[in-house]
């Protein structure tokens, strides 16, 4: 940190600098411009996953133009150079975070100088009523930091999982996770010629393609003990709206999915609950799996070096394993012919090798783990983690409380069985599970017995910004007691519903309860309902079920919002 901070008790403290606490920030100081609000963030910059120091050159989003922003300032279109069927580099969205933050003013103040740069925190509890957060900065300087409200919107991609090597003290190479790729400068190193990629997701799909790309020799390893391959589906596939992205950001898109945020009505009741409709949504997504593995030619694709081992397991619908969007024209047929792909688990390492179990032996000079993320909830005892409903040891819970939870999931997983008949015969599938509980947080954001810190950000939803910036106006409802809330029976009943769903729908990923990766746009209408907002619902049924959910629709809810309040203060 370049200088101590002034003030170190705050009205509401906000855990990071992401997408999801810059737009937290900017909604809360909209609703309440005096606040004494700051940000904590570990970087210099701004931005989380999408920050400075975390892009790379192929790095592209996921999300494409004109959704991939807030609804207070829009995004200019980026150089036609660097978009890919309105995909563009991801650096785009990192210049727009930063002049976001430059461009939100509230009393003068910037959002930018709300962030204090360079804090880690190490520890947050509960103290006589406000929060307390146990920090240090960069120069080993302890800081403590108290709030009456705290956000944590560190998310689910801040602490970075690293397998534990067996020998990797003889090693003698580099060993770096994902989050720190881009900035290292291990594709520019001419001592670093031989590159292994550990992981199955997107973030390894591009480190192998730019490794390749500047001539490295690259090695793939994708565990046999885990859910499989990623699938990569193609962005220039045909819809009837600018690109697909834009397509599911519709209801009625949206609605082809086996959801409970999904309306009652003879609609979905005819989709999910008839065997004409199950065939109906099995096909549509049948097609889409076959156009994917169509594309990569999985089998057909002349190698020499195990291509074919990257078919991903488990059908698209399942969601069962990682994935992303397949932004190269020239990916499969770079990784066919110069790509060595191993289906094993790594053993040991030993000088410049990686030992595999099945004995074979491949030279590395660095290993890049794209090995995932654990939960960023290492500040909290296991006590805490118990109260605030986050995932812990089930050890560390009363009998009781696991026998409760228990009975709830199993009454509400039959419901939903009946419900969505396609969900109760999942395919054969490798199956991860946790060693922990789920989250149980109500609408995955806020504990059932603490109104005083809510949780943004750790529920995996396609489009990052649309779903930060709801979770956001919600939390500060929710901060301002405008949500209307159940007795905490019926939202445990909610939340176990949830929690059954998830893993019903999401097979592994939907172990820890909050990965709706499918199903954004009917999460964010179920929050803006509990805000009893309408502006954003399009007028007329045809609109309503076919127009894209745009940002600026958020926008409308927002003004909504803030009149009615400003007309009862």
């Amino acid at each position: 940190m370049d200088e101590p901070p002034a003030i170190t008790s705050f009205e509401v403290v906000i855990v990071g600098a992401g997408i999801s606490g810059i737009v937290a920030a900017q909604r809360y100081l909209e609703a309440h411009p005096t606040c004494n609000l700051t940000l904590l963030e570990r970087d210099h910059c701004v931005g989380g996953v999408f920050s400075i120091k975390r892009t790379y050159p192929e790095f592209w989003t996921q999300w494409t133009y004109g959704i991939a922003e807030f609804a207070d300032m829009p995004m200019e279109r980026p150089p036609e150079e660097d978009c890919r069927n309105d995909c563009f580099k991801a650096k785009y969205t990192t210049q727009y975070l930063e002049k976001y933050v430059d461009a939100k003013v509230h009393q003068g103040k910037p959002l930018r100088d709300r962030v204090l740069f360079g804090i880690q925190v190490k520890k947050i509890e509960k103290v006589e009523g406000k929060w307390k957060l146990s920090s240090v900065d960069d120069e080993g300087t302890d800081y403590v930091f108290t709030a009456e409200k705290l956000m944590m919107a560190n998310g689910e991609n801040s602490l970075p999982n690293i397998p534990d090597f067996p020998g990797k003290g003889e090693f003698g190479g580099t060993v770096i996770h994902s989050q720190y790729f881009g900035e290292s400068n291990i594709i520019s190193r001419k001592d670093i010629q031989h590159i292994a990629v550990l992981g199955a997701g997107k973030s390894s799909a591009d480190m192998v393609y730019e490794a390749v790309k500047t001539g490295k020799t690259v090695s793939w390893i994708i565990s046999k003990n885990g859910t499989g391959p990623g699938f990569f589906a193609p962005i220039d596939m045909k819809s009837p709206y600018t690109n697909a992205v834009e397509a599911a950001q519709t209801r009625i898109m949206t609605s082809l999915q086996p959801s409970i945020m999904l309306p009652r009505n003879l609609w979905t009741w005819f989709l999910h609950s008839t065997w004409i409709g199950v065939w109906l949504v099995k096909f549509i997504f049948g097609t889409l799996d076959k156009e994917i593995r169509k594309r990569a030619d999985y089998k057909g694709r002349e190698s020499t070096k195990g291509f074919a081992d990257l078919e991903y397991d488990t059908g698209i619908f399942w969601q069962n394993g990682t994935g992303g969007a397949c932004h190269h024209a020239d990916l499969w047929a770079l990784v066919a012919e110069h790509v060595s792909v191993y289906r094993d688990d790594i053993r040991s390492l030993s000088h410049k090798t990686i030992n595999l179990n099945s004995g074979t032996q491949i030279p590395c000079d660095a290993l890049l783990c794209g090995t995932g993320w654990k939960p960023g909830l290492e500040f909290f005892s296991p006590s805490l983690l118990v109260s605030l409903d986050l995932p812990h040891s089930p050890a560390d819970e009363p009998s009781s409380t696991t026998e409760k939870w228990e009975k709830l999931t199993s009454e509400a997983d039959k419901k939903i069985c009946q419900r969505f008949p396609l969900l109760a015969k999942p395919p054969s599938h490798f199956h991860r599970k946790l060693d922990t509980t789920p989250y149980r947080l109500y609408n995955c954001m806020a504990p059932l017995h603490d109104d005083s810190i809510i949780f943004l950000n750790h529920i995996t939803a396609g489009n990052k910004l649309f779903a930060a910036e709801a979770q956001a106006m919600w939390a500060v409802a929710y901060f301002n007691g405008d949500i209307e809330l159940l007795s905490v029976e019926q939202r445990e009943k909610r939340i176990a519903e949830w929690v059954a769903w998830c893993k019903r729908r999401y097979l592994s990923n939907g172990e820890r309860g909050t990965f709706a990766a499918f199903d954004g746009v009917g999460y964010v209408d179920g929050l803006l309902d509990e805000m009893r907002l309408k502006g954003h619902k399009k007028k007329g049924w045809w609109k309503y079920w076919t127009a894209v959910f745009f940002p600026r629709d958020l926008g409308v809810a927002w003004k909504e919002y803030l009149d009615r309040v400003n007309k009862t203060a």
